[in-house]
């Protein structure tokens, strides 16, 4: 399919195949015993299914653009929908608790300057969140944490989020 000035061309021979195609069906139904008006309409059912099809065929996808979601690493997404992740039963997942410390990392990075990483940051890591939490963050085996302990967690890396970034309830209780 061609785009012209006034919008998209129908590819001649698909068009001449269709056309033929609606001639062919016309003259088999009339041969049948339909009236020559209803085979005409028969004739022309098909060819306007088959040109519509042909010009949607050929056309480019009328899906909308799908933009791109951009979230900073710590938003305030990244914790909502590691909560979401959470189960009832069976502890907390690998996957939430990666998220849990991957934002705990952004935040003592951008906000505090430390690595929680570093052995030389830990005690001003420690000031900031409780040393159990530290533990939690800083262990590279998968801890058998419940949903009340993984809460205490998210709120001790919540509080680690800059002023600015808090929402107006936190702001004015």
């Amino acid at each position: 399919m061609v785009r012209g000035p006034d919008g998209p061309d129908v590819n001649p021979r698909a068009a001449a195949g269709v056309v033929v195609l609606a001639v062919i069906a016309s003259a088999v139904v009339w041969f049948f015993g339909v009236g020559v008006a209803l085979s005409l309409a028969v004739g022309g059912v098909v060819a306007a299914v088959g040109l519509t099809w042909t010009a949607i065929r050929d056309a480019p996808s009328l899906t909308w653009p799908v933009p791109p979601v951009r979230s900073a690493p710590g938003a305030r997404r990244g914790l909502s929908e590691t909560a979401w992740s959470l189960r009832s039963r069976g502890g907390v997942p690998e996957r939430a608790l990666g998220r849990a410390r991957a934002v705990a990392r952004h935040r003592l990075r951008t906000v505090h300057r430390l690595d929680l990483d570093d052995p030389d940051d830990r005690p001003a890591i420690e000031a900031l969140l409780p040393p159990d939490v530290v533990a939690v963050l800083r262990s590279q085996r998968r801890p058998e944490l419940d949903l009340t302990a993984f809460g205490a967690v998210l709120t001790a890396v919540e509080a680690l989020a800059p002023p600015t970034d808090r929402t107006a309830t936190e702001r004015h209780p």
